[in-house]
């Protein structure tokens, strides 16, 4: 059973990780369990352009231990496997609320806004 929960509220793109924008979709795993899709559509994704208007995410994720976000840059809509990770984050219990920046270096700067609710 689910002790904790954290609540995605919104993503912002800094800069891409590639001219133009990214197509942006998340991978989410709660303690090493299933990954779920967000969105959970296939070929579903937000675009995104540095300095653009924030993705309103809201999705919460219930976890025990910790669960693990990564954004993927979907490239080819009809090859998952050929999508490009951008960078993940970790959230633990007790992880608090605010905003995690994620950098790499292809170039991908995105900004995580979260709320602890526990």
């Amino acid at each position: 059973m689910s002790k904790h929960s954290i609540k995605i509220t919104t993503i912002t793109c800094n800069s891409t990780s590639e001219s133009g924008h990214d197509e942006v979709y998340l991978i989410c795993q709660s303690d090493a369990g299933l990954p779920i899709r967000f969105p959970d559509t296939i070929n579903t994704n937000n675009p995104m352009s540095g300095g653009g208007t924030p993705w309103q995410v809201n999705l919460t994720l219930n976890f025990e231990y910790e669960v693990l976000v990564t954004l993927w840059d979907e490239d080819l809509s009809y090859d998952p496997n050929l999508a490009t990770y951008l960078q993940s984050n970790d959230f633990r219990a007790g992880s608090g609320s605010g905003t995690i920046r994620l950098t790499n270096r292809n170039g991908a700067d995105y900004s995580i806004s979260y709320t602890y609710i526990d």
